[in-house]
């Protein structure tokens, strides 16, 4: 790995407002909010980063209007983590070979490498592989991936980039224990690594 690099949105949480808005959605689900207030305070997890600010969980959003969002913050994020990556190891665009890309948190067709390669001066002849809908593994698997592509190729430059956006995945009229847990663990944001094997 030559280099590795993050991207985060500009609104950052505090999980005692995460807290806050938790106890006002699900006051009457689930036997009370006091007896799942607990989980966030055992997730040990202070801030995190989003891509909306706070008062926006506390109204409906159709998926229309999530998933605009995920494509405009997504991109974004994406393309400030690549050239961060780029400059890290002293690299233009045009310098890179295979584009990766791993997300599950928002739909992009034309993929977001695609899109990417639309506002950075990637090479038209660039390989691209968008792998989607893995979770948690997605950036392992998209980790592994990369370097599988770069052995196979030596001297090749890959980048892996991973975007998520779990904050747009929140519904608001979902009060199911597995919703309000994500309000209490997940945080939006980009990596982008560069992987090369020397010959």
């Amino acid at each position: 790995m030559t280099a590795l690099a993050t991207a985060w949105p500009g609104h950052l949480l505090r999980q005692e407002e995460v807290a806050a808005n938790g106890a006002e959605m699900f006051a009457t689900t689930h036997g009370g909010f006091e007896r799942l207030a607990p989980i966030y305070r055992n997730a040990l997890i202070e801030t995190r980063h989003s891509c909306v600010p706070i008062d926006w969980y506390l109204q409906p959003h159709s998926f229309s209007e999530r998933n605009d969002l995920f494509l405009k913050h997504a991109l974004a994020l994406m393309a400030e983590a690549a050239q961060k990556a780029l400059d890290e190891a002293g690299l233009t665009p045009d310098q890179i070979d295979t584009l990766v890309t791993v997300c599950s948190t928002g739909i992009a067709t034309p993929s977001l490498e695609a899109r990417l390669m639309q506002v950075m001066p990637f090479r038209p002849d660039v390989r691209r592989l968008p792998i989607f809908g893995l979770g948690c593994a997605g950036g392992v698997m998209g980790l592994a991936r990369a370097a599988d592509m770069a052995r196979a190729e030596p001297d090749s430059r890959v980048m892996l980039l991973v975007v998520e956006l779990c904050a747009l995945t929140f519904r608001f009229q979902d009060r199911s224990k597995s919703n309000l847990v994500a309000t209490a663990l997940f945080g939006d944001g980009a990596a982008a690594a560069i992987v090369l094997v020397p010959r």
